[in-house]
């Protein structure tokens, strides 16, 4: 597949990968936003999130609350992911957005997440990576089966500070030998 080769991730490094992964967020309509799991009502205040962005982002490694990776096709910014609640040597939680909605069901969300998530592996050392998509957002769910996550349970959470009350499926990769 030609278009596996025009991929490339690499972690964020500037504001302006921050301020197009909250334009993903801010500008998507309702709809988009509950396929997520995510209540619009609890996105904090956009100025204040990019100074937190930020001011996280130039925390050594260590000290940080996540990590982020930016999606790049044809030498354009298309998605994200990120890692946090990292436990270096051990675990992370890994979130996925492909923010272009025309590239989405192309397959290329797949490579994106195998990517990053040998990309995680690497960088901090993870013996498992978890996943927990909303378990009605087939999308995520069917990309985590893909790649060999293994589906541990479905249970009832807010899964994050923006989320609304839901059932989630948590998956686990293990790092391969």
């Amino acid at each position: 597949m030609q278009e596996i080769d025009e991929i490339e991730v690499r972690p964020f490094s500037r504001r302006e990968d921050y301020q197009l992964m909250l334009d993903y967020f801010y500008k998507a309509d309702d709809s988009v936003l509950r396929g997520m799991g995510v209540d619009r009502l609890k996105l904090p205040q956009r100025d204040k999130w990019l100074d937190a962005l930020l001011a996280d982002h130039h925390k050594p490694e260590e000290e940080r609350d996540r990590f982020y990776l930016v999606w790049m096709f044809r030498g354009e910014r298309v998605g994200h992911s990120s890692v946090n609640s990292i436990v270096p040597g051990v675990e992370a939680y890994i979130h996925m957005h492909l923010w272009n909605s025309r590239l989405r069901r192309a397959g290329l969300g797949a490579e994106f997440v195998r990517q990053s998530t040998k990309f995680y592996f690497e960088r901090f050392n993870l013996r498992k990576i978890i996943c927990e998509p909303w378990a009605e957002n087939l999308a995520p769910n069917r990309v985590l089966e893909k790649l060999g996550f293994t589906f541990v349970r479905r249970y009832r959470t807010v899964p994050g500070v923006i989320a609304y009350e839901q059932d989630v499926n948590r998956y686990e990769l293990r790092r391969p030998n």
